[in-house]
């Protein structure tokens, strides 16, 4: 049984969660100045207070009077939820309903002589007064310049992390100090990291964005990478990776099943590309998409390595021992070998001094009987046998009769081929790509871009038996 979870209601960011955060537990904000810790922390703050649950805010850092001039003008803010105005102690019998407690603890009380104690007693005796749900801490960076030495920095923290996690109420802290290792980044349940990051753009200009990241949630699954987010009126929202749920119609499979859950399937009309690294998985992945494709009723037009074997066994091993698919399977062949007499009419061949031919040809086997088709080219094949410049012009006009028809384009790509003009003019153009290389003993692989993925993250890749399964990292 899972660890109940209080859900943040802020766009996008319960889905990083795994669900939202375990009840009772403690988060930590972390993140430089500007980069919105303060304003999710109000965001979560009215969120819950709207839901009937009871929020003590201390700011420790800024003069309420700003937090709440700020707030007023983002579109979760409720003035009505503020049931002790902006720095009243609460007084008298607890009220029904969710509400929002603010407490000034900021530099300009404490210069004035107001709030000179010591701040985690006054916490923990509001807390209990007041049986608050949930406690907010903007930011914990400014307490620790008024509790003395670090050695009684660490007792203090300490000693209010473990009634922390007795007391039942959920915590958030802000942290600004998100470069240094301090006590707290130890001490709290969970770390969520904010930053700006510049990202390289073509000709050579950088886009800056923002992105947030679970560095840990005790306790909790949660989702790992880091994801864009943007600021509005509407406050803080993770920006989902792709562009939404795949359209109603039926897409390609590759027939690697958690592979389809991620991209969401290859829509017919589309080209992806497999960068693949790891030499040991390109064969294995492709016999997926050939085993699928034929499961699926679909033609297969495959290109031919120069070390691809044309024999009746070869073929069998390769496209399955039940049998030649008649009429379904074209093998591409740019070397004008010979092949058994069973395959003359599955192989095409061509000779690369022709190679304008050769779209035209792959094209009329891809729509003989109404079917839809996926073709599949190795790409280190393609420019081995025409040359890079005569492989750019084959792979270009396939490229534009794909679009919008009842085909899906699988290139592929190894080492030898990763640099290559034509791998760089695949990358760009293609619908999808995902990449997978070698990284010590395991092979990785991450979506690299997809218009429908559900995550970019990195999984490991494991093969056993044929059979590619992925696994969360």
């Amino acid at each position: 049984m899972g660890l109940a979870t209080i859900t943040t209601d802020i766009s996008g960011f319960d889905d990083l969660l795994g669900g939202g955060i375990p009840k009772g537990s403690s988060l930590l904000l972390s993140g430089p100045p500007g980069a919105g810790k303060t304003l999710m922390a109000l965001q979560y703050t009215f969120n819950q207070a709207r839901k009937g649950e009871r929020v003590l805010f201390v700011s420790t850092c800024e003069l309420l009077y700003t937090i709440n001039k700020f707030a007023s003008t983002m579109s979760f803010f409720d003035l009505g939820l503020i049931r002790t105005g902006v720095n009243l102690d609460f007084a008298g019998a607890r009220e029904e309903g969710g509400f929002v407690e603010f407490w000034d603890y900021s530099l300009g009380p404490i210069v004035e002589g107001r709030d000179t104690g010591d701040i985690f007693d006054v916490i923990q005796e509001k807390v209990g007064a007041h049986r608050i749900d949930h406690l907010i801490i903007d930011s914990i960076t400014s307490i620790n310049m008024f509790l003395g030495d670090e050695v009684a920095r660490r007792k203090k923290l300490l000693l209010f992390m473990g009634w922390v996690s007795r007391s039942g109420c959920t915590t958030i802290f802000t942290d600004e100090s998100y470069m240094v290792e301090g006590a707290e980044r130890l001490l709290t349940d969970g770390i969520v990291e904010l930053d700006r990051r510049e990202l390289p753009g073509r000709g050579g200009l950088g886009v800056f964005v923002k992105t947030i990241e679970v560095l840990k949630l005790r306790g909790h699954g949660h989702s790992s990478g880091r994801y864009m987010y943007r600021i509005s009126g509407d406050g803080v929202s993770v920006i989902a990776p792709g562009s939404g749920e795949h359209p109603s119609k039926e897409s390609a499979r590759t027939g690697v099943e958690e592979l389809d859950q991620l991209i969401g399937g290859m829509a017919y009309g589309s080209a992806w590309h497999f960068s693949i690294g790891a030499g040991a998985l390109r064969e294995p992945l492709a016999e997926a998409i050939v085993r699928e494709t034929l499961r699926s009723g679909d033609n297969l037009i495959y290109v031919a390595s120069p070390y691809d074997d044309l024999s009746i066994e070869a073929f069998r091993d390769h496209f399955g021992a039940e049998g030649i698919p008649k009429g379904r399977v074209a093998i591409l062949d740019l070397y004008c070998r010979s092949a058994a007499d069973k395959l003359k009419d599955a192989v095409i061949s061509i000779d690369p001094a022709e190679c304008e031919n050769i779209p035209k040809a792959l094209l009329a086997h891809a729509r003989t009987k109404g079917k839809r088709c996926r073709i599949l080219i190795d790409t280190g094949t393609l420019i081995e046998g025409l040359g890079p410049e005569k492989a750019r012009s084959v792979y270009g006009s396939l490229f534009g009769h794909v679009r919008g028809k009842d085909i899906v384009m699988v290139t592929f790509s190894g080492d030898e081929g990763s640099s290559t003009p034509l791998s760089d003019d695949i990358e760009q153009s293609s619908t999808g790509v995902v990449d997978l290389w070698d990284y010590g003993g395991y092979v990785l692989l991450q979506i690299k871009k997809a218009p429908y993925a559900r995550s970019f993250e990195p999984y490991v890749v494991r093969l056993q038996d044929k059979n590619i399964t992925l696994q969360p990292l």
